[in-house]
């Protein structure tokens, strides 16, 4: 990975600081014929050392001449210099004798002056952004760089010296040494693990720098910052986690973190940085342990975190350390991936999943791969999790933290639904997306409630499967009007709502018709738009050549699939397990005409509330259709409930919205 420092190129130009200059952009040699005015001045440049980096190679070089005298003492007028020469050297080498031997200095032409002497800035590794500057000492000193760990590494580090040099029109004999030091601090981390307890064991799942300077000032390089930036939340970030090969360790490369007393002696502790490593503890006849660790690589220095410096940082974990202020822990749970997760409205509950692995297996044709989605190389890509819509105020808190997301129900018992999603670092594009059913049904799923059932039903071939007792996203088994669920357009993992039964999402869920351009990465970043009948694709939603037909698969649980983690869609022959007529068990609910019972046994019975979603997310009252996994020549396969004719496998265009009721994976 390259240090892609030429961003500041169109960064400048956009603030309007890249204007001509009297340069002409080619490297030095002693016997060019230089322009009228310019004179030649040796200068020894070499890299500052002694600072544990040895990131010392100078790919090019630049040389800023302001018209300044050192003897000019206020600030003030100091920074209304102005740039009256600036030479860019491609490929800086220094002058060679006859026999090709190095002399040490490098030959740079500039104007001569009749003041004593002249402000230089040297920059070394910042391309040609400078060869046409124009501007005072004072807007160089303004500019900034904005910085994240991706784009600044080790190579091709940029540098920066300064200082006063007589230029006059004569030949100068003088070698003038210039220090060039690097403008950021390196901070290199790699623990090891020395567990105190017999049998433990310790899994890193986040390593994260926090507290980190957004910008950096090229003024860092020619004056002494003595507090910057500004100890304001406006000017400091937390990078996301390093999620890969956290073992082998990491390297960034950082702006200055310089640190004043304030006149109580404290240092503004709330915006030290510092290095965050997460994971989790497992040890015997213990539970499982999230334990995060802090680590300070200014501590020794009032929590200073210095330009031109290398903090080398080898902890030793030996435990959970409960003794020990910058460590904290919590027991923990880690839910399996899916694009469900099921969570009882009570104090206490809770569910705690990793997003960064995939709910199922990628589907081709899709172009989505899980992986690419929410991981860039070593680096999560997710910035934020936070929810999207839910149907009601407070139903549920997000917290993204240690590289996990933790979702955190109510205590009033209020059942809902919510859909959160993962957002990239720009704060608005969605990378993925996950639907929170808030129910006492949780705890049937899991093992421990009385709330509902689980039934068993055999197929015609004798295959059993283990139902749900309800759709997907349903409250309760209510056998009234208004006992709906969630609705789902065919092979799409996020839920839609009967918007006309919750005017808490009204507004946040929204049709719209993409045309045969639509594709799966607009739907994934779209969770709340319900995509109309393409023409010409048998009534599916996506765009492309032709309908992928196995977004849904009858043989695997792919990255699509909406059921929670154990559960999926049902195949097709799942659904001719349910009978109708003399000897079945499945009739139209007749005394309360809004759905279809399904009789389990005495006073037990499950629920098929009737309607779908048309296409324009109007509630349609009619019909109940129940989706499975496979498709007909051309349209997918529903279970279709009627109130005249009782229940048969059908095919529906894939762009309504029809009820998922999700059997267990076998």
């Amino acid at each position: 990975m390259k240090t892609n420092l030429y961003i500041l190129m169109a960064f400048l130009m956009e603030i309007g600081m890249l204007v001509g200059c009297s340069a002409d952009g080619i490297p030095e040699k002693r016997d060019e014929v230089l322009p009228d005015g310019l004179t030649y001045i040796r200068f020894g440049v070499e890299a500052a050392s002694g600072q544990g980096v040895d990131e010392n190679t100078l790919q090019n070089l630049t040389v800023l001449q302001f018209d300044l005298d050192e003897s000019v003492a206020d600030v003030t007028e100091q920074d209304k210099a102005p740039c009256v020469t600036a030479r860019y050297l491609r490929n800086p080498e220094p002058e060679t004798d006859a026999d090709g031997g190095a002399k040490g200095y490098y030959l740079i032409g500039l104007k001569a002056s009749t003041k004593d002497t002249q402000y230089l800035v040297f920059i070394a590794n910042a391309g040609s952004m400078f060869q046409d500057y124009k501007g005072t000492l004072g807007d160089f000193k303004a500019l900034t760089i904005p910085f994240d760990q991706k784009t600044n590494n080790g190579e091709n580090q940029l540098m920066l010296g300064a200082g006063y040099v007589p230029v006059k029109g004569v030949d100068d004999e003088q070698t003038h040494p210039v220090i060039l030091k690097r403008l950021v601090a390196q901070i290199h981390f790699n623990y090891t693990k020395k567990l105190e307890v017999t049998e433990a064991r310790f899994t890193p799942i986040s390593l994260r720098l926090r507290n980190v300077p957004k910008v950096l000032k090229y003024a860092d390089g020619i004056t002494e910052a003595t507090d910057y930036p500004e100890k304001t939340s406006e000017n400091f970030t937390d990078y996301t986690s390093i999620i890969d090969k956290i073992e082998e360790g990491f390297t960034w490369y950082i702006p200055q973190n310089v640190r004043t007393a304030a006149a109580d002696g404290s240092y503004g502790d709330d915006f030290r940085t510092y290095v965050e490593l997460s994971g989790i503890y497992e040890a015997p006849n213990m539970q499982d342990q999230l334990v995060t660790y802090k680590f300070y690589p200014g501590k020794d220095d009032h929590y200073n975190v210095s330009r031109n410096y290398s903090y080398e940082m080898l902890p030793v974990v030996g435990g959970v350390n409960s003794f020990d202020a910058n460590v904290s822990t919590r027991n923990l749970t880690v839910s399996p991936s899916a694009n469900c997760f099921v969570v009882a409205p009570e104090a206490g509950s809770e569910v705690t999943f990793d997003p960064h692995d995939s709910p199922g297996t990628d589907v081709a044709g899709t172009e989505i791969v899980y992986a690419d989605q929410v991981i860039e190389n070593q680096y999560s890509r997710i910035a934020d999790v936070r929810p999207v819509w839910q149907t009601s105020a407070n139903l549920i808190d997000v917290i993204f933290a240690d590289g996990l997301v933790r979702v955190v129900p109510n205590a009033k018992g209020e059942t809902g639904n919510a859909l959160i999603a993962a957002y990239a670092a720009d704060g608005t594009t969605i990378l993925w997306s996950w639907h929170i059913w808030v129910t006492p049904y949780a705890k049937v799923l899991d093992g421990t409630g009385t709330n509902g059932y689980i039934h068993t039903q055999t197929d015609s071939n004798n295959n059993t499967y283990e139902w749900m007792d309800r759709n997907l996203g349903a409250l309760n088994t209510y056998r009234e009007d208004k006992n709906r669920n969630l609705y789902y357009q065919w092979g799409r993992k996020d839920p839609f709502y009967d918007k006309t039964q919750n005017s808490a999402i009204s507004s946040v869920i929204t049709a719209a018709d993409k045309g045969n351009a639509l594709n799966f990465d607009v739907s994934v970043k779209n969770p709340t738009v319900f995509f109309q009948q393409q023409s010409g694709k048998s009534g599916t939603w996506h765009g492309g050549a032709a309908a992928i037909t196995n977004l849904w698969d009858p043989n695997t649980k792919t990255v699509f699939d909406p059921c929670p983690a154990g559960w999926r869609v049902p195949a097709k022959l799942a659904w001719e397990a349910y009978k109708w007529g003399s000897g079945g068990n499945m009739a139209w609910d007749t005394a309360n005409p809004y759905g279809t019972v399904w009789t389990v046994g005495p006073g037990v019975y499950s629920w098929f509330p009737r309607g779908a979603l048309n296409n324009s997310i109007a509630f349609d009252t009619g019909n109940a259709y129940m989706w499975s996994t496979e498709w007909a020549s051309t349209t997918p396969y529903t279970y279709k409930i009627t109130s005249s004719s009782g229940s048969v496998a059908n095919t529906i265009v894939g762009s309504l919205g029809g009820s998922v009721r999700c059997v267990k994976v076998k």
